[in-house]
């Protein structure tokens, strides 16, 4: 009894004493961490999601050693792997949504479809382990067959949609750029149809930056650029519109120059 009332007391001075010192931690660290470039904020707050690509590996490497021997075991684990990524997996920082971008293109359809690969040999490493009669051994190898044909399609229109997405919002980027700098210089009889036309352009590219990266599925997936930023963008560009030529402009460009110059790389238009 006296273990039992002493467990939880000693639990919640741990868990004190645990919030203290990350406290102080936090308090000692951040003079520190303000002082730094921006490749040290860059690389610092990337850390979690560098965590999660190395314990994913681990993982991965861990189930294939059981497949010999425990193919059960195996396949959960790979199934595991894919619904906690469906299930959002980490987020990558919000900081530096421009600058990341061009990583963000690479790395989200590469995990994507990692997630696939491991998702779909642990059901087939399941399958495989069921008790099955010998006649419907021919039934279960084409099945199994048939979701690997299907990854390898379903894999390949994973890069075709970043590719896709990267050229509509290198396009509209551009066409929104123009549209800025047609109405920051134009005549200012033309203003209203310059305003009207930078306002469509407006509404295309922030239908694309809606998207996700790498899935058509809404409920999970990586946003081309975070919520926050792509509002303070509309913001801005809002403002650019209202009041031509002025320092919204020139930021609203700054950053849309960014956007194309970080989907570039991906572009194509045969995608």
């Amino acid at each position: 009894m006296a273990l039992g009332g002493t467990s939880p007391t000693l639990f919640g001075c741990s868990a004190v004493l645990s919030a203290l010192l990350l406290l102080g931690s936090y308090r000692v660290v951040k003079p520190w961490f303000v002082t730094r470039s921006e490749t040290w904020h860059r690389v610092i707050t990337f850390v979690p999601m560098t965590a999660y690509m190395a314990t994913l590996g681990l993982v991965v490497v861990a189930a294939v050693s059981f497949l010999p021997g425990q193919p059960v075991v195996a396949g959960l684990a790979l199934v595991m792997i894919w619904v906690f990524h469906v299930g959002g997996g980490v987020r990558e920082p919000t900081s530096f949504a421009y600058e990341r971008l061009r990583g963000r293109l690479t790395w989200t359809a590469a995990l994507q479809v990692t997630a696939m690969c491991c998702g779909t040999v642990g059901v087939v490493c399941l399958i495989r382990d069921l008790p099955i009669p010998g006649r419907y051994a021919p039934a279960v190898f084409a099945t199994c067959l048939s979701v690997v044909v299907g990854l390898v399609v379903a894999s390949s229109k994973v890069f075709a949609r970043v590719r896709k997405l990267a050229t509509e919002l290198d396009d509209r980027a551009q066409k929104m750029e123009r549209c800025l700098d047609r109405l920051s210089h134009g005549a200012v009889a033309d203003r209203r149809q310059l305003r009207d036309a930078a306002e469509d352009a407006w509404d295309a590219l922030n239908r694309t930056l809606r998207n996700k990266v790498e899935t058509g599925f809404h409920q999970y997936g990586t946003f081309v650029i975070p919520s926050e930023t792509r509002k303070a963008l509309e913001t801005l560009v809002t403002e650019a519109i209202t009041h031509p030529g002025g320092p919204p402009y020139r930021d609203a460009i700054a950053q849309l120059h960014m956007l194309r110059t970080a989907c570039r790389a991906k572009i194509d238009t045969m995608a």
